[in-house]
Formats: structure tokens, C-alpha cells, sequence
């Protein structure tokens, strides 16, 4: 008995010789994770990166490079040959006045008195282009000093219905012979004015210092036409 008591305790002993050291090796194993956090801590100085953010403020400069790209100020300028769509406007006034025939009347029909007797456009409207037109003409007689113009209407295409003769009025004169006139679509009596279609009959007539008719042209007929619109 005695002998197994003695072998009893010394498994004992070596039992618990042995727990010992197994317990001595746990504290260890956190002094060598406590190292590791400190070498990761050192790590974190490469926040030293700063200095990439000073190279951004470098671009700044070339930005100032681009401003100084101005020159594209240049195009503006040459832009202003683009004012051809003003012209545009314009072209609208002068595309129907390449459409008027200027009428120039035969001396035949100035019967004398009046010569190189001449219409500026041979078309006439109330609410279309041209609304005016001229007309000019010198004396061939030495008696006449003033002239005097006259106007009447013929319904078109028919012919059948024309109007009196109405006078527009003297005739306006260099004082040398020469004798012209603004002839507008409003001069016309508001009667005959409200036609769509119209021929414009004309007649002038020479007046001596006296105020005597010294004579009168020839009924000079259906060389302009009248529109009340765009025809």
C-alpha cells in the first residue's frame, strides 16, 4: 500500500509540475501583441502626404496659362462680316423694287407741251410695296411755268368702270423747266382706292404765269397698274 501511495503522489507531482509551466507561456503571447500595435502605429506618419497636396497648388500656375488664352477674343471680332442677316432685311425692300419696270412715256404723247415724261415703277398698292413711285417731266413749250397733274381709275380686268378725273395738284419744279411729283396710293379718292385691281390713267397740263392752260398731254393710259395688296 505504501508503495502505491508513493507512486500515487508522484503523478501528482509531475502532474503539476508540468501545469506550471503551461501557465508561464500565456503572458508572453500579449507582450508580443502589444509590439505588433506599436509598429502599426508608426505606420500611420506616411501622413506625410501633405506634400502631394502642394503639387495641386502648382496646377494653379497652368491654369493661368489658359487664361492668358484671351486670343479667342478674336473670333467675336470677326464675327461682325456675319452682319449679312440685316441685310436680309433689307434685301426684302429691294427684292420688289427689282421686280418695278420704270416707264418712260413717248414724246408723242406729250403733244407738244411736255417732254421726257418718266414713271419710276410701273405698280402701285395700298397695303403692299411700293406704295409711291415718281414721276418727272420737263416743258417743251416756253409759255408753261407750271404743271398740273391729273388722275383717274379703271376697274381691271374688265375696263368697264373708270372714275372722273381728279387733280392730284401742282407739280413740284426746279424753276429751269423741269417739273416732278410724288404720286402715293392714298392720293387716291378712297372710293376707287378700295379696289383689288386697277389701271391709273394720267394727264398733265401746262399753265402759263397767267394761270391760262397753255395745253395738255395725251390721256396717257394703262401704263400703271394699282393693287390694293401684295399682287
Amino acid at each position: 500500500m505504501r508503495k502505491t501511495l508513493f507512486i500515487i503522489l508522484a503523478f501528482v507531482l509531475a502532474a503539476c509540475g508540468t501545469a506550471q509551466p503551461a501557465q508561464q507561456l500565456e503572458p508572453p503571447t500579449p507582450i508580443v501583441q502589444t509590439v505588433v500595435v506599436v509598429a502599426t502605429t508608426q505606420v500611420a506618419p506616411p501622413t506625410a502626404i501633405s506634400l502631394p497636396t502642394q503639387g495641386p497648388t502648382n496646377t494653379p500656375l497652368p491654369t493661368e496659362t489658359a487664361t492668358a488664352l484671351p486670343p479667342t477674343a478674336v473670333p467675336p471680332t470677326a464675327i461682325p462680316p456675319t452682319s449679312v442677316p440685316p441685310t436680309s432685311g433689307s434685301s426684302n425692300a429691294s427684292a420688289p423694287a427689282s421686280d418695278l419696270i420704270p416707264v418712260n412715256i413717248d414724246n408723242i404723247l406729250g403733244k407738244g407741251v411736255f417732254v421726257d415724261i418718266a414713271f419710276t415703277s410701273n405698280r402701285i398698292t395700298l397695303n403692299c410695296y411700293p406704295r409711291e413711285f415718281n414721276i418727272s417731266m420737263k416743258a417743251l413749250h416756253p409759255d408753261v411755268t407750271r404743271a398740273e397733274m391729273f388722275y383717274r381709275v379703271v376697274e381691271a380686268p374688265t375696263y368697264f368702270r373708270l372714275s372722273d378725273w381728279y387733280l392730284v395738284g401742282n407739280m413740284d419744279t426746279d424753276g429751269k423747266g423741269t417739273f416732278f411729283i410724288t404720286f402715293k396710293a392714298t392720293d387716291i379718292i378712297d372710293d376707287w382706292r378700295v379696289l383689288d385691281h386697277a389701271v391709273i390713267d394720267f394727264q398733265f397740263v401746262g399753265v402759263n404765269k397767267g394761270g391760262g392752260v397753255v395745253d395738255r398731254t395725251q390721256k396717257i393710259e394703262r401704263f400703271v397698274d394699282y393693287y390694293k395688296n401684295c399682287p
